[in-house]
């Protein structure tokens, strides 16, 4: 859903966490947060579990407290920077792929939802479509670009909308960012900035032949729900 300069500003913005020194991409703090999560998952509680899981599911009760509360107390110590941070890598987008294109892509975040929504239709419709006895090749071949096409036919005035719900609700893209309102004002606040990273036709041609596996290995996990 993303056009090619917003592509550049979202991947600036996270290579701009480790150019402007993120406190949380960091070596030890990085790390740490990464073994937390990674703990948090290897101790999570099995659903629907037999008699040996239960008393398992008891035993991890303790360690995944531990764990929840020392992560818990690291994202609220390193929450101003990462805020701070966050803003950084905001810049280092605009100046990437541009101020409109980082503007853009704050733009993207407001639709998200619709987008979602979209592909779970996709996913509903082929099951549909798959109990009629039909093939998924064609759905999985075709959906981003279904997914490109009914987000370029959002109306401006949407966009508005949703940018002053998100100026109300305080909309962001998790607890880890700032409000995408605010992110947004603070680039159109400065001078605009021109891309200086930009991809030509025949670069353009070979991206998208390098990343055709996945988008469809990815294609196929969303619509079948995974």
């Amino acid at each position: 859903m993303l056009d090619t300069g917003q592509r550049i500003a979202l991947l600036g913005h996270e290579l701009g966490h480790y150019a402007n020194g993120d406190t949380r991409q960091g070596v030890v703090l990085g790390n740490a947060l990464q073994s937390l999560h990674t703990w948090y998952y290897l101790l999570s509680r099995i659903e629907r579990p037999t008699l040996p899981e239960t008393l398992l599911n008891a035993c991890y009760l303790v360690p995944r407290g531990v764990v929840v509360a020392v992560a818990t107390a690291l994202d609220h110590l390193t929450l101003r920077a990462t805020q701070r941070g966050e803003y950084l890598a905001d810049s280092f987008a605009a100046r990437c792929g541009s101020t409109a294109a980082a503007v853009g892509l704050m733009d993207a975040l407001l639709v998200s939802d619709s987008a979602e929504a979209t592909l779970l239709r996709e996913s509903n419709a082929l099951r549909t479509q798959r109990s009629g006895g039909r093939a998924a090749g064609a759905a999985e071949s075709g959906l981003w670009e279904r997914l490109a096409a009914y987000v370029e036919s959002i109306p401006a005035g949407e966009y508005e909308r949703q940018r002053r719900r998100s100026a109300l609700r305080g909309h962001s893209v998790d607890s880890t960012h700032p409000p995408t309102h605010l992110r947004r004002s603070r680039l159109l606040a400065v001078a605009a900035l021109p891309a200086t990273v930009t991809v030509d036709s025949a670069r353009g041609a070979a991206l998208r032949a390098e990343l055709s596996g996945a988008r469809g290995l990815v294609a196929r996990r969303v619509l079948n729900g995974g």
